[in-house]
């Protein structure tokens, strides 16, 4: 009679741990970031920017053009960081000028590893810590996987790889 008793308890526990754990993605996945498409947030479009067509301008005409014009904004280093922010700033109508000591992202940029994750790291953590944040920052990092491997197919795509495992 134990026997049974036991796995009525066995069961019970597992469905009510069960329950609470698809309660909780579910309303983790509620969330107002959640509830808009990617395809949504994402709509700049060619009209906002201003491409010039024209030629490439020399080393020393790049510098004289630093020199006699204003710019609302400086950026100094053409890293990672800076090119986005020098993009950001662009595209917001923002005379925007960009300064690299040697080429751009030849520094610290030049040194990453240029792989995109899902944060199983943090996916472990969320499991074993029962950590809402670990979780939540693995699905917001594998939805900007995703946007990035829809948006940008030619600069992005899945690499598959193999760890070893060590007794």
């Amino acid at each position: 009679m134990s026997f049974r008793r036991a796995i009525k308890k066995f069961v019970i526990i597992t469905s009510a741990v069960a329950g609470g754990t698809a309660f909780s993605f579910w309303y983790i996945s509620r969330s107002p970031a959640n509830l808009y498409k990617s395809e949504e947030l994402l709509h700049a479009t060619d009209s906002y920017l201003k491409i010039s067509q024209g030629p490439l301008l020399t080393r020393g005409e790049q510098l004289k053009d630093l020199q006699k014009n204003e710019y609302d904004i400086l950026i100094i280093g053409g890293g990672a960081t800076g090119c986005g922010i020098a993009l950001d700033a662009t595209t917001r109508g923002l005379k925007t000028a960009l300064v690299e000591k040697f080429d751009f992202s030849s520094g610290t940029s030049s040194r990453s590893t240029k792989l995109i994750h899902g944060g199983v790291r943090y996916l472990q953590k969320a499991i074993m810590n029962l950590d809402v944040e670990q979780y939540r920052m693995v699905k917001e990092a594998l939805t900007e996987r995703g946007n990035l491997l829809n948006i940008a197919p030619h600069l992005a795509q899945p690499l598959p790889i193999m760890l070893p495992v060590y007794k």
